[in-house]
């Protein structure tokens, strides 16, 4: 009784149902969306099961206002008007539903013949580039030469400006890894891309040359130049990488050789009519690894830390910091510490039984260069006491060790922490009493207190995490020795904010010095994110 009622709720808004219903499990209906510029007649496909939002087809030809590019219409005339996954369609209120489509696709259409969605179009552009996966790890920004690796027969292709570079990253992979010199070009251009409405995709040279035209001129003389080079060199085929703002995506010409000039005295090169296939890139670079999920923020590549301590919180933390780029971009983390893992260590570290008795610094590095073997990540087993650490941006002490966080606290503050500016700015993450809160302090100015005079207002009831106070619960004993008893999670959460604040840094956003966060509910909180003031006679800063 549903899509009687439905056709009915419709007949306003100017649908009818269609006398040839020819898809299996929908309702086609016919009618116009209505828009300033006019109505746009529409074909519209209903589920018959009534789960999901109505598909709605434009009729061609196509308004002029929506050629040569539109945003949320496909070559065919597809129309998107929701994104898939931000809305669900009401099963139980499947007529108001619908009712509400068929409004809400006219205001879209609208809203894209007046031109008003136009940056919509990169986000979409995949969706009508279709095409075998290739990858990308080219970190170049200007346009060149780049060099193919064959990943084996049915692994795939990478494209790169540095060989041993990608080939540490698809190390992993089946089969041969293979350079292929001299077969492609990567382009860049400042324009993102945006498909054609009607003869699209592309399938020859002069069709995607065509496209270049309206889309960037510039782009397309440098393609044209790069296909002209490769044909005048005897060459069959050539890959071409467009690099565009955000998106990288691609075409291999084949066939160059197949079309010859109808005389010596022809000068021209007839490559117009060699066939194209499409390509995607996937993103393999650095840059977009370390910044997909922060966009628009600043990530730590090109720094140079120095984390102290690789024991439960540094483990974790580093972790973190080199998805966050560090040791990227002609940056380097270093890890310092002496000790070796030990199997007490292993319930709650980043390292596993595999790395069992090795030195934690070397084993973190080790572990990290899977994940990221372009990452600039070195080992330093000694004891951070002997440790020249001048010259770093950033120092972390993720110790937790009361001794040595006074000890770097008089370190930068007499001088010995130079890196070009008043001192290295120094960062401590911790963990109080038995798992209570988790804190971090960052010290860069003259003007804010030290590591050690919250030592001592601590000592004096002040600028406590948690109200009352903590103090460790221990466990174990005997040979083994007793040790303070938190699960591994409060580790994590120790390691997030200490790379919540590594990234206030780097992107000098307001960050209060000492961060704060409880993580047991049998406590409340005592201190919230604050700056504290130098202690006065605090023997480690001289204040």
């Amino acid at each position: 009784m549903v899509i009687p009622q439905l056709l009915q709720s419709i007949k306003p808004l100017g649908f009818r149902r269609k006398k040839s219903q020819d898809v299996s499990g929908y309702l086609a209906v016919e009618g116009a969306l209505e828009t300033r510029f006019g109505l746009v007649p529409c074909d519209v496909f209903i589920d018959r099961e009534l789960r999901s939002f109505p598909t709605i087809i434009l009729q061609q030809p196509l308004s002029e206002l929506l050629l040569p590019f539109a945003p949320h219409v496909g070559p065919d005339g597809f129309l998107c008007y929701v994104a898939e996954g931000t809305v669900v369609f009401d099963m139980y209120r499947p007529i108001s539903q619908t009712i509400a489509a068929l409004k809400r696709a006219a205001v879209v259409l609208d809203q894209i013949m007046a031109k008003e969605r136009v940056d919509d179009l990169e986000e979409e552009f995949f969706a009508f580039w279709r095409g075998d996966y290739c990858y990308t790890d080219i970190e170049r920004p200007e346009s060149g030469e780049v060099a193919a690796l064959s990943l084996g027969k049915g692994q795939g292709l990478v494209f790169t400006d540095d060989l041993a570079r990608a080939e540490s990253k698809f190390a992993y992979r089946a089969g041969r890894v293979e350079a292929l010199l001299g077969v492609t070009a990567k382009i860049t251009t400042k324009v993102p891309p945006r498909p054609l409405i009607g003869a699209w995709p592309p399938k020859t040279v002069g069709e995607l040359l065509d496209w270049q035209s309206k889309l960037d001129p510039p782009c397309r003389r440098k393609i044209l130049a790069r296909i002209i080079k490769a044909y005048r060199a005897d060459k069959q085929a050539i890959v071409v990488v467009i690099d565009a703002p955000t998106i990288q995506y691609g075409f291999l010409v084949t066939d160059l050789q197949k079309y010859k000039r109808t005389s010596k005295a022809d000068q021209g090169a007839p490559i117009f009519e060699a066939p194209i296939e499409l390509m995607q890139m996937v993103r393999m670079d650095d840059r977009y690894i370390v910044g997909r999920n922060i966009p628009g923020q600043k990530t730590l590549a090109g720094k140079k830390i120095a984390l102290v301590g690789c024991g439960t919180i540094g483990g974790y933390l580093a972790d973190l910091l080199v998805k966050a780029g560090a040791g990227t971009g002609g940056g380097e983390l270093q890890l310092i510490d002496n000790q070796k893992l030990a199997p007490g260590n292993i319930g709650r570290h980043r390292l596993g039984a595999n790395r069992l008795e090795l030195n934690k610094a070397q084993g973190l590095v080790t572990e990290l260069k899977i994940g990221m073997p372009s990452a600039n990540v070195r080992a330093l087993p000694e004891d951070a006491f002997s440790v020249n650490l001048a010259g770093f941006d950033l120092i972390i002490d993720a110790t937790g060790e009361q001794g040595l966080g006074n000890w770097l606290a008089g370190q930068q503050a007499n001088g010995s922490l130079p890196n070009g500016g008043w001192q290295t700015p120094l960062l401590h993450v911790w963990i109080e009493g038995s798992g209570e809160a988790v804190r971090a302090l960052l010290k860069q100015h003259r003007s804010e207190g030290c590591y050690r005079c919250l030592c001592d207002y601590e000592a004096e009831q002040r600028f406590l995490s948690v109200a009352g106070g903590v103090r460790p619960i221990l466990a174990g004993g005997g040979c083994e020795g007793q040790y303070v008893a938190y699960p591994a999670s409060v580790s994590v959460q120790a390691a997030a904010l200490g790379l919540d604040a590594a990234l206030a840094w780097v992107g000098a956003t307001l960050w209060a010095p000492l961060s704060t966060r409880v993580i047991s509910r049998a406590h409340d909180p005592a201190t919230g994110d604050v700056t504290i003031l130098p202690r006065p006679g605090c023997p480690a800063c001289g204040s």
